[in-house]
């Protein structure tokens, strides 16, 4: 393929792109506007459409009538989620969950599983939760997996303690064994993206995600892209040191838990208690859980007040494990952190509870495709 023949068709696949996010965020929209709205032809809007409706992920919606005066009416346009399906793996090093979800991130079917520590173990999964579901690996447009460790662009798992991987091409080996895309993320990235695609940031372009369950964990998606960090180690919350901390000798050590997720996690599961447990009793004001959960709340105010005012996100999600039971505790967290930083934001919690990263690990497989905003008006003629 000579230079121009690349062009070509890179710019065909941007167009077709475009055409077809368009067609997800606006539908029932008609080739004319489409043309109209991303400056194309007519021409070329109306052969990616031809395209699109061949392989279904378009459907002819019907002729709609002009809004005002006489005029030929449209044929409509709309984005079939049905056309193909996204499969997600999260890991853990007890057990897995995988789901099927359509191309709107709806959850179709989800099991969990034994721990799968190996690339076979997890293509099997994978087959098994597609036939499970009802369809074949050829439906399947993208297979993403959540990992409980560092991951670099590529799908390489950098560390991943807990699983005793040690630079793995994960993406790689899946690849051989899978005849879909993959795409491999670390666990608190594929939650923010789960969280923006379905859950309580619904297409929020700026959020600090913050991971709160067998230790401390963040994720930052910017301008609707998660932010890696020149080492892929961007979100480490974990890592957070105070002066008065540095000045009594503690320090963080890579791979080990960090002194900020030492103190939190502590604090929350005060008194050898749960932290179910630990949040009633601060509720009811026993003590030394009382006191410890306020702690707790300053002390996590604190952090998100300076990452909001580095980081401006829209909203702030609270998620993992621990966060299902912070309800009684989330208005304290929001008026300690407005009373310390003039840079609104609004935190909350995670609303997909155990399967975040499973459907972020889907929208980050499927990429460009899994961003589509609610549907909008008609966009006609």
């Amino acid at each position: 393929m000579n230079s121009n023949t690349g062009s070509l068709e890179m710019i065909k696949r941007i167009n077709r792109q475009l055409i077809l996010d368009k067609i997800k965020k606006e539908q029932p929209v008609s080739r004319a506007w489409l043309a109209r709205e991303l400056a194309l032809s007519k021409t070329t809007v109306s052969a990616i459409c031809d395209e699109l409706l061949a392989s279904r992920m378009i459907v002819d919606l019907g002729e709609k009538g002009p809004k005002k005066g006489s005029g030929r009416p449209a044929k409509m346009l709309g984005f079939n989620p049905l056309s193909a399906y996204g499969l997600g793996v999260d890991l853990h090093p007890d057990r897995a969950l995988a789901a099927v979800a359509d191309l709107e991130g709806r959850i179709l079917y989800r099991m969990q599983a034994p721990a799968s520590e190996e690339a076979e173990q997890i293509a099997a999964l994978a087959w098994r939760c597609a036939q499970a579901a009802g369809i074949s690996m050829e439906d399947v447009a993208a297979l993403g997996v959540s990992v409980p460790g560092v991951v670099n662009k590529k799908g390489t798992v950098v560390r991943a303690n807990c699983l005793g991987w040690r630079n793995y091409d994960l993406q790689g080996a899946l690849a051989e064994r899978l005849p879909c895309r993959i795409a491999v993320n670390n666990e608190a990235n594929c939650a923010a993206l789960g969280e923006r695609w379905r859950g309580a940031a619904m297409q929020t372009d700026n959020l600090l995600y913050i991971a709160l369950g067998e230790g401390v964990g963040g994720a930052v998606i910017s301008e609707g892209s998660l932010i890696y960090g020149a080492c892929n180690r961007a979100g480490e919350i974990g890592y957070l040191l105070s002066g008065q901390e540095a000045a009594q000798g503690l320090h963080n050590e890579l791979g080990q838990p960090g002194v900020f997720e030492h103190k939190l996690m502590g604090l929350l599961q005060s008194g050898g208690l749960g932290p179910e447990q630990a949040v009633v009793a601060y509720v009811r004001g026993e003590e030394p859980a009382h006191s410890m959960i306020q702690q707790f709340i300053q002390f996590l105010s604190w952090a998100v007040a300076n990452l909001v005012c580095l980081l401006n996100p829209e909203i702030v999600v609270i998620g993992g494990a621990a966060a299902q039971h912070l309800g009684p505790v989330l208005p304290a967290i929001r008026a300690v952190t407005t009373s310390l930083t003039p840079v609104r934001t609004h935190v909350t919690l995670g609303t997909l509870g155990p399967w975040a990263s499973v459907v972020g690990a889907v929208a980050g497989a499927l990429g460009g495709s899994a961003a589509a905003r609610p549907q909008g008006p008609m966009a006609g003629e």
